[in-house]
């Protein structure tokens, strides 16, 4: 049965017939998605992070943030569920590229809605202030669990892409080799660092969870280690979206100026901008 890792040197060449490998416009609009993604991933452990330091609760994981019922509940889940929306949507330039891209959206989602210490769903016991002294929490083991392995999925299926997805060489349609620019080059570069530090990132995480480590958890470092992994996420789908020049090579510059060309087409047609002659 085949699966969609692969890692031998021929890894994820395009099917000649796989129309987002083949047409500009898609390869375009596949590299904007990556963007979008990676803007997220960075975004979330800023606004989080200063969020509840500025709200006296700084959280000692990121997960932690969905019992804030103060807008960050809502960002973080919101969040992971554009992350894993725009996962699933992402098509790659080979189906086997969908497939991962598409089990680490599952997760993602997984994720967002499995909180890692079950559902609030009320109070068991008040304190003399009336506030809620303990709270009534259902499936909290089961969605730890569901939570941690969902987690651990998604920081794998994320290493993976950098490694082995992203660092791919593509084959030179004229040659018959595989040439790789001083751009992919730069590209790999980030790419590989960036595979490198969420692999250690979620292993640090696991052992020091296993282990229960008090200084880990005394300083807050599973937040800590969360927003490196999703820096690193974010660093290396914005290289592959193509979002600085240095990482752009020529075809990725022609793909933006056809698929700008196609969408002032399509918006003519529909009587904005100039009408085509």
């Amino acid at each position: 049965m085949e699966t969609p890792f692969e890692t031998g040197p021929s890894r994820y060449q395009p099917p000649a017939n796989y129309p987002y490998a083949s047409d500009p416009k898609l390869r375009f609009d596949q590299r904007r998605l990556a963007r979008v993604v990676g803007f997220i991933a960075f975004a979330m452990p800023v606004v989080l992070g200063f969020g509840g330091y500025a709200l006296g609760r700084f959280r000692v994981a990121l997960s932690e943030y969905y019992y804030e019922v103060i807008l960050l509940g809502d960002f973080f889940v919101g969040c992971l569920v554009a992350i894993g929306a725009l996962l699933m949507a992402y098509r790659g330039w080979t189906p086997k590229v969908a497939q991962l891209a598409t089990l680490a959206g599952l997760a993602a989602l997984m994720v967002a809605f499995v909180p890692m210490n079950g559902w609030i769903i009320g109070c068991e016991e008040l304190a003399s202030d009336r506030s809620c002294a303990v709270q009534a929490v259902r499936y909290p083991i089961i969605g730890y669990w569901v939570h941690a392995v969902a987690a651990g999925i998604l920081f794998a299926i994320l290493s993976f892409f950098c490694l082995f997805v992203f660092t791919k060489i593509p084959v030179d349609d004229a040659s018959g080799r595989k040439v790789a620019s001083p751009a992919k080059l730069r590209r790999n570069a980030i790419y590989v660092t960036s595979g490198v530090i969420i692999a250690l990132g979620a292993i640090s995480i696991a052992v020091a969870g296993l282990l229960a480590v008090p200084w880990w958890f005394d300083n807050n470092m599973t937040f800590w280690a969360e927003a490196m992994i999703l820096g690193a996420f974010g660093a290396s789908w914005l290289v592959q979206g193509r979002a600085l020049a240095p990482f752009n090579d020529p075809r990725d510059r022609e793909d933006a100026k056809l698929a700008r060309q196609v969408s002032g087409q399509q918006l003519s047609l529909f009587g904005f901008g100039p009408t085509p002659r």
